[in-house]
């Protein structure tokens, strides 16, 4: 049996990642491909009990109480709210019923749940995608893990009185760099979403009203649009530089309507060399490159 692929989409918050995925999702499966989606709350939806279903759940929960330490919901410290929370309300949801947390964080909480998503991400990586794509599936990621760990490091860099120096933290962000590098952690087949900060916030604003858990720099008192922009912004770049590096396909998000950037993208994996090799090999007919998206 031909080995299967593992896929993974970066951008910015506000990028267009998820409708890319779907887009992804519905076109393999309609040409015979299994696609499992590699992130944590797909997983903690999709696997049975037990490890490692259970391992990832605990360090996703873990990871959302330490980025949030310090704060408080409904009137309770982060810390009694968030297992609360998810037990109500599941990994999907469990972002957006804490992103209106209040109080002040601490920049070491923020520190420790990039290192936590770390981790979680080598599990995925060996627990969720690699039998993936052993049987020939195709694991999909629609948030490459140096996104969010970089973003931490990023923003824990800008919060004022902080424990640790900025040049530790600067020193981390590029090991961590350097880690998300290995042949192990990098997808076969990668694609960047590489996006105007400034329509990704019309964006997020227009689809959700408000700005999701750590998209702008509200951790370190600059809230709202600038924070946003500066935060994301300088993030665009340290990606950007690394999906070069690595040979990502790079998509620019250019301000069309985020269906046809979509379409840009499923045609750009379609056409990727390993995903006609792995489809050929399947009774699904090959694609070709002019493929129309179903979304």
């Amino acid at each position: 049996m031909l080995p299967g692929i593992s896929l993974a989409l970066m951008g910015i918050d506000g990028a267009g990642k998820s409708t890319l995925a779907r887009a992804l999702r519905e076109e393999l499966t309609a040409r015979g491909a299994e696609v499992v989606d590699v992130t944590w709350a797909g997983a903690v939806a999709a696997l049975p009990a037990g490890y490692p279903r259970t391992s990832i759940e605990q360090l996703g929960v873990e990871g959302w109480r330490l980025f949030y330490a310090g704060r408080t919901i409904d009137d309770a410290p982060v810390d009694e709210a968030i297992p609360r929370l998810f037990a109500d309300f599941g990994a999907s949801e469990l972002p957006r019923r804490i992103g209106e947390a209040g109080g002040r964080a601490h920049q070491s909480g923020v520190v420790a749940s990039a290192l936590v998503e770390l981790a979680g991400h080598y599990l995925l990586r060996s627990a969720v995608a690699a039998p993936v794509v052993a049987r020939g599936g195709v694991a999909l990621n629609d948030g490459f893990g140096l996104k969010n760990v970089l973003k931490c490091l990023r923003l824990a860099e800008q919060m004022p009185d902080g424990e640790i120096p900025a040049s530790t933290l600067r020193s981390l962000a590029g090991q961590v760099t350097e880690i998300f590098s290995d042949p192990f952690l990098q997808p076969d087949v990668g694609l960047l979403l590489d996006a105007d900060p400034a329509l990704s916030y019309r964006w997020r604003m227009d689809q959700n009203g408000r700005l999701g858990a750590g998209e702008d720099l509200d951790f370190a008192g600059r809230p709202g649009r600038d924070g946003y922009l500066a935060l994301q912004g300088a993030l665009a770049a340290e990606y950007r530089a690394a999906a070069e590096r690595w040979g990502w396909h790079v998509l620019p998000v250019d301000g069309r309507p985020q269906h046809e950037t979509a379409e840009e993208g499923l045609r750009a994996v379609l056409g990727d060399n390993r995903v006609r090799a792995l489809l050929e090999a399947g009774t699904a007919p090959a694609p070709k490159p002019d493929v129309e998206t179903t979304s």
